[in-house]
């Protein structure tokens, strides 16, 4: 009898039976853990329900609890420039809201760096945190009627989707740093989707499938074009150059008539 035969024999032996049952048990084990490990996290972006096709989005990506300081590139900074959308804002910033502007910037400029740290280990453009500026004004304690929650004003299945824990006794979008690091996450895959950074302005605001659904209908994928045409929701339309003009304030105050307020951008 050859080696191998031999070999085979002995596998099928009495003395080798309860490695027999071992092996068993093990292959029973793993198919029951692969049948019911996938597809348990129900998903919606900026307060909309996550279709089929934006699931798809985000099945080729890294997962956002993977991303650390270490593995995350550094996205392009935003090209924001002052179209008459973004004109309009600022003039309403620089008067009937600038108050509102100014309590922003006196008021929140240390959470403001706090914040800032956190997208700079993300490698997300610092720029974006006036996204924070237009859903809350900073204020991590901000309620919706709509039941968004937090500075950022994650919904509570957006947030679950960043890591975020949100049950009876346990809200983490009302933690800064925490639902911070879920924005940043949030925005890194929004501009991962679209490659365009107004574009996942628009998306954080009205979902990535919404604004999947008008870029292929209408064969457009610059975010001003789609806005001009009414082809976007309201909001959205008006969120995006507030988010841009809050920016530009944040950045450069004594420009835009903040004169002897610092800088936060």
């Amino acid at each position: 009898m050859t080696t191998t035969g031999r070999f085979q024999n002995a596998i099928h032996s009495d003395s080798f039976a309860p490695l027999r049952r071992l092996a068993i048990l093990a292959i029973a084990l793993f198919v029951v853990v692969s049948s019911t490990g996938c597809g348990m996290l129900s998903r919606s972006f900026g307060g909309n329900k996550v279709t089929a096709a934006d699931e798809s989005l985000l099945q080729s990506r890294r997962s956002p609890s993977q991303i650390s300081p270490k593995t995350a590139r550094v996205l392009p900074k935003p090209e924001f420039g002052v179209t008459p959308e973004v004109q309009a804002e600022l003039d309403r910033f620089m008067t009937a809201e600038r108050g509102t502007v100014m309590r922003v910037l006196d008021d929140n400029a240390q959470r403001y760096h706090l914040t800032k740290k956190v997208f700079e280990g993300q490698g997300v453009p610092t720029e974006l945190l006036s996204v924070a500026a237009v859903e809350s004004g900073f204020n991590p304690t901000a309620k919706s009627p709509a039941g968004a929650r937090g500075m950022w004003q994650f919904m509570k299945s957006t947030a679950r989707l960043y890591g975020l824990k949100v049950g009876l006794t346990t809200d983490e979008r009302l933690d800064p740093d925490l639902s911070t690091m879920a924005a940043a996450k949030h925005l890194r895959d929004l501009f991962n989707n679209f490659n365009d950074w107004h574009l996942a302005l628009a998306a954080y605001n009205a979902g990535p499938g919404a604004v999947n659904r008008v870029v292929a209908a209408n064969g457009e994928r610059d975010f001003w074009g789609l806005s001009r045409a009414g082809a976007l929701p309201r909001e959205t339309r008006n969120f995006v150059p507030r988010v841009i003009a809050l920016s530009l304030i944040f950045n450069d105050p004594k420009r835009y008539g903040f004169d002897g307020v610092k800088a936060i951008g």
